[in-house]
């Protein structure tokens, strides 16, 4: 039977890779928090500082970055943000043990007191997007931070990369709802074109039906559930995306195996200390 495919080969594989590290260090993926009709709040995707706010934009950058973090589960985690100063710091890179990321668009620095710190721009802020995918993408490089892919991987790949470990973290509907902001926030300085909003919204339909087809669920499931948080286009995407990855027996077997532990095992599990 012919299956639609969404990603090539080496780019499916390089997310099962990338995926199934993230479960082994962090542990199983959550699945992504329901929406509901009832009590609807503002989702990230939508988040802007708006002139009517009582907060100074740096109040509301604060908060709205513990809510990311929270959102990422990654409430322990000591990241900080800093508004973007005008001239440049005169400070260190953080100092990844892999260069996979090595030549993303903005570098990380660290603090004092050896924190990363993520800049953003105030600017910016009153852009609905901007802010959700600045600190998703970048707290998405942070998990992977020590990850060591099999083969190396080019500036295209870094990206996907990227948009798996922010699905990995329960937000891929969210930075496929803001396309613009995601697709600036790839790109680097010296490409000769943009990422193909065609391989974001394939690579964030797969890696965030990988998470979830790992945690048992059918495709049926993932648009009846998360049906309101997808664009008709990504709606789309659903079904050959579980296609394509049940294609691959033992790669989502070994997924589901790792997501769904038997409970004796799951409880003498050790994980990395990533506070």
């Amino acid at each position: 039977m012919f299956i639609s495919r969404l990603m090539r080969d080496e780019d499916a594989f390089l997310q099962f890779e990338a995926m199934s590290w993230l479960i082994r260090r962090y542990g199983p993926p959550k699945n992504a928090a329901v929406p509901s009709p009832i009590h609807r709040v503002e989702r990230l995707s939508e988040l802007c500082w708006t002139d009517d706010d009582a907060r100074t934009i740096s109040d509301w950058a604060q908060d709205n970055f513990g809510r990311i973090k929270s959102a990422c589960g990654m409430d322990s985690w000591s990241v900080q943000i800093a508004e973007r100063p005008e001239e440049p710091l005169n400070t260190k890179h953080m100092d990844f043990s892999q260069n996979w990321n090595m030549d993303s668009k903005e570098p990380y620095y660290v603090d004092g007191y050896g924190r990363p710190v993520i800049y953003y721009d105030p600017q910016h802020c009153q852009e609905p997007g901007y802010f959700s995918a600045r600190i998703i993408i970048k707290l998405a490089e942070i998990q992977l931070m020590n990850f060591a892919p099999e083969h190396g991987v080019s500036p295209l790949q870094s990206g996907i990369l990227t948009l798996t470990a922010a699905s990995y973290m329960r937000q891929g509907f969210t930075l496929a709802a803001i396309p613009k902001a995601v697709t600036y926030f790839l790109n680097r300085e010296g490409d000769s074109a943009a990422v193909p909003q065609r391989v974001i919204d394939n690579t964030l339909a797969f890696s965030s039906c990988l998470t979830l087809l790992s945690r048992k669920l059918t495709p049926e499931q993932i648009v009846a559930t998360y049906g309101s948080l997808m664009s008709k286009a990504l709606r789309k995407k659903i079904r050959p995306a579980c296609k394509q990855i049940e294609s691959y027996n033992s790669e989502i077997e070994v997924m589901r195996l790792l997501s769904n532990p038997k409970r004796d095992n799951f409880q003498d599990r050790h994980y990395a200390n990533h506070g």
